[in-house]
Formats: C-alpha cells, sequence, structure tokens
C-alpha cells in the first residue's frame, strides 16, 4: 500500500502543473522569451497559461526552485554541466547560439592598431575586461587570453577609458548601438565567438512538461514558427551588427556539456564568415 502511494503521489506531481492550467516563470521575463514559451505550449490543446512568480532573485535559486511548491516550473538559462545535473534541459537552443557572439567594446584610439591583429594568437598580448560571476570570464582564459575581472558593482566603461584593460566583450546584439560620444566604440573589425547554448530547464520529475515543450519546440522549427519569432527580435540587430564582414575569432567553451546538439544546423545562427584560429 505505501508503495502505491509513492507512485500516486509521484504521477500527481509530474502533472500539477496541467491541472492548474498554468506554467510558473519569474516576473520580468525576456519577451522574447515569453513569446517562445507560448508558442511552444500552443501545439497542445487546451494551452496552459503563463503565471509570473516574484521574489526569485537569482538564476541559482530559480534553478533549485523548479517544480516546488514556491517555486516556479520553467528556468532558461545558458546550460552547464552542473544546471543539466539539476534540471531536466530541452537541449534546442532559445536564441540559436547568439548569445556566443561577442562584439569587443574598445577605446576610439585603438582601432587602427586593432585592426592589425587577424587570429586568436594575435590577442595574447590584448588584455580583456570581464565580469567576475560571468561564464565569459572562464572561457576567455581557457583560450589563453588576458583577463581583468572586475566586481558586479564595477565600472566597466571608466576601466576600459582609464586602460585597465583593452578590450570590454559584451553582447553583440545591444553592443553596436553604443553611444560612441563615450571615447568608447565596437570594434568594427573583430567578432569573438564560442559555442553556447540558452535551454529551457523544468524539474527533473517533470517529464510531461518536459516532452511538451520539447515536442512544441520542434514542431515550431519544422514550421517555420521559430525562426518567424526569432527574426522578428533579432534580424534587424543582427544585420546592424554587420557579422559577416567581421573577422570572426573563435574560442573554444570548455563549458558547454557534450550533449549540446552541435551538429542540428537547423538550431545555428550562422552568419557566412568563417572563424580565424
Amino acid at each position: 500500500m505505501r508503495l502505491l502511494w509513492v507512485v500516486v503521489a509521484l504521477f500527481l506531481s509530474i502533472h500539477t502543473v496541467y491541472a492548474q492550467g498554468s506554467v510558473r516563470i519569474t516576473v520580468g521575463a525576456d519577451p522574447y522569451v515569453q513569446a517562445l514559451l507560448k508558442l511552444a505550449l500552443s501545439y497542445g490543446e487546451s494551452p496552459p497559461e503563463l503565471k509570473f512568480v516574484y521574489d526569485i532573485p537569482t538564476q541559482k535559486r530559480a534553478i533549485r526552485l523548479l517544480g516546488k511548491s514556491n517555486g516556479i516550473d520553467v528556468f532558461w538559462s545558458v546550460t552547464s554541466s552542473k544546471r543539466e545535473k539539476l534540471a531536466r534541459a530541452i537541449r534546442i537552443p532559445l536564441v540559436k547560439g547568439v548569445l556566443g557572439y561577442r562584439l569587443g567594446l574598445i577605446r576610439k584610439a585603438d582601432v587602427s592598431r586593432m585592426e592589425k591583429l587577424n587570429t586568436i594568437g594575435d590577442f595574447q598580448s590584448v588584455h580583456f575586461g570581464l565580469r567576475d560571476d560571468w561564464p565569459d570570464l572562464d572561457i576567455f582564459k581557457k583560450n589563453n587570453l588576458k583577463v581583468v575581472s572586475y566586481p558586479r558593482e564595477g565600472n566597466a566603461y571608466e576601466m576600459l577609458r582609464s586602460g585597465r584593460f583593452d578590450v570590454l566583450p559584451t553582447d553583440v546584439l545591444d553592443g553596436v548601438y553604443l553611444d560612441t560620444e563615450s571615447g568608447i566604440q565596437a570594434d568594427p573589425h573583430h567578432i569573438y565567438y564560442y559555442p553556447s547554448a540558452v535551454y529551457f530547464f523544468v524539474a527533473k520529475n517533470d517529464v510531461v512538461l518536459y516532452e511538451k515543450l520539447k515536442s512544441g519546440l520542434e514542431q515550431a522549427h519544422s514550421d517555420g514558427s521559430f525562426d518567424k519569432l526569432f527574426n522578428r527580435y533579432f534580424a534587424t540587430r543582427l544585420k546592424d551588427a554587420n557579422l559577416a564582414n567581421r573577422k570572426r575569432i573563435d574560442l573554444v567553451n570548455p563549458l558547454l556539456p557534450p550533449s549540446a546538439p552541435l551538429s542540428n544546423a537547423t538550431y545555428w545562427y550562422k552568419n557566412n564568415n568563417e572563424g580565424n584560429q
């Protein structure tokens, strides 16, 4: 009898989301992520609504509260082996690996000097500024590049202007729009790239929601809805970043689990330029 109750409790725990008719996520979620989550959930009958949860300030806390009564049902983040041990990852990249493209912010006075650098070996004398709690920090270090770390409350722009470091890698989607009146600008010649994947995560025992999201994302890729949504949010910004005409500096990402679907070309953004080793 005790075993029967355990089985019943487990069954109920993985079906709670659909009994309630809602999927809980953290408040303030990125609009694109919300839209993609709704799209993935829309392929079944009676799609659940999104319910926003407050008071989950950190990613570390969010992933540990997956499936809990006081927590959330879906979490999204750059993947890592540690996170894939804590939760069940739907291994379909949400932003097609775009967060692995890093645009370097540099001093205006250094534009000509930077133009002469062509391979990762040429960057051995360049100092990169990276926040001490960002995964980029370890990635750049593992590629034998000189790194200067700074705290979360540090003024990275001022450190770059004052010469504490030479390059400030930043999100390619936003860095291209930096106000150049500050004496800083986006490096017009290079783009740094390492394979990176942002996934949806659910609780380990939430097989039903896992299958629902996996199936929904696969169908969205098959019918073109995924790319349509992606382009609506990012096509203009990626075009403005002019990636195809920049020298791509490829970095190894030792933090990316070997389970990442790198061989499935439809999951990744392509900008038609070749990496430079």
